[in-house]
């Protein structure tokens, strides 16, 4: 499942899984279509995918989300300034 893919890689949390699967699913953004109990990418959503790959590689990529989410626990668990993890993402992002 969609769920079991997020929690293998590292994505996520138990209260974003719905939102997030919920915007994928999304009819009116039409990404994927549903065929006997599977999702199926779209053009539309390999367009988009592709564009977001092409134009965010960094932060499209499954290891920095993950190491993203890390973080987030380590701010969670006073392990972290918050400040860091922005500053951290935000001066590559900006470029």
């Amino acid at each position: 499942t969609p769920v079991r893919e997020l929690e293998a890689d590292g994505i996520g949390r138990p209260s974003t899984y719905v939102p997030i699967i919920g915007k994928i699913k999304s009819e009116e953004r039409g990404y994927v279509e549903e065929r006997d109990r599977r999702y199926y990418a779209t053009s539309l959503g390999k367009v988009v995918t592709d564009l977001l790959v092409e134009s965010f590689p960094r932060i499209m990529d499954l290891k920095f989300t993950s190491h993203v989410e890390e973080e987030l626990d380590d701010i969670e668990n006073a392990k972290l300034a918050y400040t860091d993890v922005l500053n951290e993402f935000w001066g590559p992002f900006s470029e």
